[in-house]
């Protein structure tokens, strides 16, 4: 287990983070919405004129209590920190745009450096969207951070600029995960050459809003183990959330021999924050 880059600060440091306040402050509009993976989902927070005094952009791109790996042929959900704070970066204008390094997070006499992601074999990195840093003057930084941050005076300070979250992920940041219940449903049988569409429902039982985050693998039709994708989306407090997905694999190699006889052609393994569970799916001769 990696412990997250706690860094220890002094005055000299917290000083050296002042400066001009920029970035998105990250309260959203209702109507805000992201997409993870082809399936729209509701945003965590919002985006925000940036300061013209500030070359550097940064906002909010989600806040959550895991992060998705990539295993060698799976993807699974890892959550060894409390959480896990997602920025969008955008320093394109700036004459000399600072390294991933250059960016911390303070709150109260703690501080955090951005993850690394050659430690991280995060499925973001290589399915989604590329990181910050390492040439790139755009992308994410991630921040491993306590389940609990009092949130008051939190910030993301970098030379010449900082950012400081909105109320509403204020609220989150300084909450535990709240308790959530969670329906995974695949149909039992399937005509050949369709794909089962796979169901979540997920219901938040707390009074503050959370991210569900999981991994959706995939054994068969004559496929060892495949990742199939990554469902992130937010459950608001005492309110539920439906996410729905459905494969477009090549259903071919199945021979008609193989259809109804009773034996599951497919499974689908999903690794969440709720933890894992399979759903079996057998192939039947078409109608037509």
């Amino acid at each position: 287990m990696r412990r997250r880059a706690l860094l220890s600060t002094a005055g000299a440091t917290l000083a050296g983070l002042a400066g001009c306040l920029s970035g998105s402050t990250g309260d959203d509009p209702a109507d805000e919405t992201d997409t993870t993976n082809g399936t729209v989902t509701p945003t965590d927070q919002p985006t925000t004129t940036q300061p013209a005094e500030s070359p550097v952009d940064v906002s909010l791109a989600t806040y959550q209590p895991a992060i998705v790996e990539l295993a060698t042929d799976s993807i699974h959900v890892i959550d060894d920190a409390g959480g896990y704070l997602f920025l969008s970066v955008d320093a394109t204008a700036a004459d000399a745009p600072p390294g991933r390094g250059e960016f911390t997070f303070v709150h109260g006499d703690e501080a955090y450096s951005p993850v690394d992601p050659v430690e991280r074999q995060l499925w973001r990195q290589y399915h989604e969207d590329d990181s910050y840093g390492d040439g790139n003057e755009s992308g994410w930084l991630l921040f491993e951070l306590p389940e609990v941050v009092a949130a008051e005076h939190a910030r993301v300070g970098w030379p010449g600029g900082e950012w400081r979250p909105g109320e509403s992920l204020r609220t989150r940041l300084a909450a535990e995960y709240p308790a959530l219940s969670m329906s995974f449903s695949v149909p039992e049988t399937v005509p050949k050459g369709e794909h089962p569409t796979v169901t979540l429902t997920v219901r938040n039982e707390g009074d503050v809003d959370a991210r569900f985050v999981a991994g959706l693998n995939r054994v068969g039709p004559r496929i060892a183990y495949t990742p199939v994708t990554a469902p992130s989306f937010i459950v608001p407090a005492g309110g539920s959330e439906t996410w729905e997905y459905t494969g477009d694999f090549d259903t071919t190699p199945l021979g008609d021999g193989e259809l109804g006889d009773g034996q599951h052609d497919m499974t689908y393994h999903l690794n969440s924050v709720l933890g894992r569970q399979s759903r079996q799916v057998r192939y039947v001769a078409s109608d037509g």
